[in-house]
């Protein structure tokens, strides 16, 4: 497999908790996957074509209600012993770090006093998708260890959700500090604006 290429790994792993459609692959990866790992819907059939001509999967055609002719065709995915043993010597390679690229880091690293106002609106954004993300991941992991699901190995997934968990908690502890530095420099800009203007009649 090429450098760079997550998706066929992460479609395996999906696969090893058995035969799946692309569709229920897609699903899959936006639940609990999805909050730490994204796939466009364009990558995830062109990474199956990839795993069944490299024969780490293969593909089964199954007719749906009507039968013969006209019925519905799906098309699920298993894993061959062949990916299993791509997958595993995957998972012993050491993860590869994203350079970070944060556009609303970068603008607060560039502002100054002048550009002050407009941050709080996407501080306030962040904080609310950041609020949402930790819901969701504290539900999920009260809801894991009482439920039902096919994954290998639940402390795995409850380490992984954990990390997000803890990240989330000092998005949303960042953003709530970061807005009231924000409202005070806007405080203090809405003093200086008065001042100017207090003194320009005089001048």
């Amino acid at each position: 497999m090429r450098p760079g290429r997550t998706t066929p790994f992460a479609l395996l792993g999906m696969l090893r908790l058995g035969p799946q459609s692309g569709y229920a692959l897609r699903r899959e990866l936006s639940a609990a996957a999805g909050l730490f790992w994204s796939e466009s819907y364009g990558q995830i059939y062109p990474g199956l074509r990839e795993l069944t001509r490299r024969g780490w999967a293969k593909r089964r055609v199954e007719r749906g209600a009507g039968g013969g002719p006209r019925g519905r065709v799906r098309h699920r995915y298993e894993m061959t012993p062949k990916g299993a043993r791509a997958l595993q010597a995957w998972l012993a390679l050491p993860p590869r770090r994203s350079a970070p690229r944060d556009e609303l880091l970068l603008k607060l690293y560039l502002g100054d006093r002048d550009t002050v106002d407009a941050p709080s609106g996407w501080v306030r954004r962040l904080l609310l998708e950041e609020t949402d993300r930790l819901r969701q991941v504290r539900r999920m992991m009260e809801i894991l260890p009482r439920g039902t699901h096919a994954h290998r190995s639940l402390r795995h997934w409850l380490m992984a959700l954990e990390f997000v968990e803890r990240q989330s908690e000092a998005s949303v502890a960042w953003c709530q500090r970061t807005l009231s530095t924000l409202e005070l420099m806007q405080e203090a800009n809405a003093r200086r604006r008065t001042a100017l203007q207090r003194r320009s009649p005089m001048e």
